[in-house]
């Protein structure tokens, strides 16, 4: 399951189309993390995953908002839907679940499994919200796609943050401080 596959077959131009196709393959990737959660053998990996279940449900919820008005989306408060800070987000959610684990366990081969379908479908997501967003000239529309296109991207880092500090704890941590010495 890569997600969001049937992004070849949505007319772009059809704004409700890339709309319920979205809804669609969030409904998808709910159900993928929900499944991974129970699976995996870290800690880490399921907090992530349960973390990602919860973030879907939230673009379920504001698509869905999207979906049930009609013509330009003037119901839909754009500016309060896409407010939240998406990397900063996605650091402190990682911030906390560093604070809360006390017991590293390294990902399995399963649980990196997980984490390549995870980081693929997250991908896809953004590739698929950057081509809704370039094709519609709906302002409230295009600047909601390009906060998911944001969300994608910090999902896709908070997976590979966490999986990067399980699999080697003091390589993470020499990268984060380079890249704060050089930011």
């Amino acid at each position: 399951m890569n997600g969001f596959a049937d992004a070849e077959h949505v007319d772009f131009n059809d704004e409700k189309a890339v709309l319920r196709a979205a809804l669609e393959n969030e409904i998808k990737g709910r159900e993928l993390y929900i499944q991974y959660a129970r699976t995996v053998r870290s800690d880490m990996a399921k907090m992530v995953f349960e973390h990602l279940a919860s973030e879907e449900l939230t673009h379920i919820s504001d698509i869905k908002q999207f979906l049930e008005t009609t013509g330009d989306f003037s119901g839909v408060d754009v500016e309060k839907l896409t407010s939240e800070d998406s990397v900063a987000h996605a650091k402190k959610i990682f911030g906390q679940m560093i604070e809360e684990l006390h017991v590293r366990v390294e990902p399995s081969d399963d649980d990196n499994r997980s984490r390549d379908v995870a980081m693929e479908f997250e991908k896809n997501g953004y590739e698929y919200y950057r081509k809704g967003a370039d094709s519609t000239n709906n302002e409230k529309l295009k600047a909601f796609l390009l906060w998911l296109m944001e969300q994608e991207q910090s999902h896709y880092m908070l997976i590979k943050n966490a999986f990067d500090y399980m699999t080697d704890p003091a390589s993470w941590n020499a990268a984060e401080e380079h890249w704060l010495l050089e930011g």
